[in-house]
């Protein structure tokens, strides 16, 4: 009588503190391209099928639920029995959207709903349908699409369209996108706590996980510490001058201090970026002259050439203090190249 088969787990992807795959990155990088690229075949297929959910024409939700479904299944053996990174983590994006597109015309009301709504809920059913692969395949890459598309189901559903609103958009990102909701006392105050709880998580996985930690800990530490800042930037703008712009400029050594405790210069670009409207428009008050939108095309790569010129003796400075400590709650050996001096954990 031969022995039952213990059921094995799955494999964990192997990938390193900036959610890259430790082995093979050109031959998954290739392979998730060639997901993207079937994908998109496939529903350029299903609206030729169907025309779109024209009247009369057959339905395309049982197809896109389909495809979904395939996604699904083709991810248990991808990242569930493999555990490749980024072919797991392209099945992971085109599967929820699959269902965002099939709810988005499940019924005549639905087919015959304004564009942003379709948009809402594609956005939502998205990012829900990612939040599940991300914890079932522990895919680190999911953590920041998950992110950005509630922000923008969220966005949508309140906003939709509305041009004053849109105007307000500072980049697709969740704290640009975030940018735009400030104007509601009651929303800021909520994700400023949101967001520092997801700078609270992020540490913790930082210090306490194992390589799906520091992975996933990157993109929350970079969406949490931008929101954070966001909010109380444009809190402390309200003050009046010059505090706001000495409290600014504290909140920025702040913001550096932590960037270089954790180790990760994108989350300093992240908070200087969403504290620098109001630094400027402080300052412009202060000094009698006022920034139009135009002025912040060329603020950008300042506040980035300022950042890469200055971070490295002050990584460095830190390292030899003991001050930084990376994920894992260890002091990061440096490495023999100059780009680690500049994106050491990246």
């Amino acid at each position: 009588m031969r022995p039952a088969r213990t059921p094995q787990a799955p494999r964990q992807p192997r990938v390193d503190p900036a959610g890259r795959p430790l082995e093979g990155r050109r031959r998954q990088g290739l392979q998730a391209l060639g997901i993207v690229v079937v994908w998109i075949g496939l529903i350029v297929l299903v609206v030729r099928i169907t025309g779109g959910g024209a009247a009369g024409a057959a339905s395309p939700v049982p197809w896109l639920m389909g495809i979904g479904v395939l996604a699904w299944a083709a991810a248990e053996h991808v990242a569930g029995r493999r555990g490749l990174v980024w072919p797991g983590s392209a099945l992971g994006i085109v599967g929820p959207l699959s269902f965002g597109l099939a709810l988005s015309v499940i019924t005549p009301e639905m087919r015959a709903a304004p564009p942003e709504q379709h948009m809402a809920v594609i956005a939502g059913t998205a990012a829900f349908g990612m939040f599940l692969f991300l914890f079932r395949f522990r895919l680190p890459g999911l953590v920041s699409p998950v992110v950005t598309f509630t922000i923008v189901a969220l966005f949508l559903g309140i906003y939709g369209t509305d041009p004053a609103h849109l105007s307000q958009v500072e980049g697709f990102s969740p704290r640009g996108i975030l940018a735009a909701m400030m104007s509601s006392p009651p929303v800021a105050a909520l994700f400023a706590a949101l967001s520092g709880a997801m700078v609270a998580g992020a540490r913790w996985l930082d210090l306490k996980g194992d390589d799906f930690g520091p992975a996933a800990a990157r993109p929350l530490h970079i969406a949490g510490m931008g929101v954070l800042a966001l909010v109380i930037g444009r809190w402390l703008g309200l003050l009046p001058g010059p505090l706001d712009i000495g409290l600014l400029a504290l909140g920025w050594a702040a913001v550096t201090v932590w960037a270089l405790r954790i180790n990760r210069i994108a989350v300093l670009y992240a908070a200087v970026y969403a504290t620098a409207k109001p630094m400027m428009m402080a300052l412009g008050a202060q000094f009698g002259f006022a920034f139009h939108r135009t002025d912040w095309q060329w603020l950008a790569p300042l506040i980035l050439l300022g950042g890469m010129a200055i971070w490295p003796w002050l990584h460095e400075q830190s390292l030899r203090r003991g001050w930084t400590l990376g994920p894992g709650g260890r002091i990061p050996q440096p490495r023999n190249n100059w780009w680690w001096r500049f994106w050491p954990y990246a």
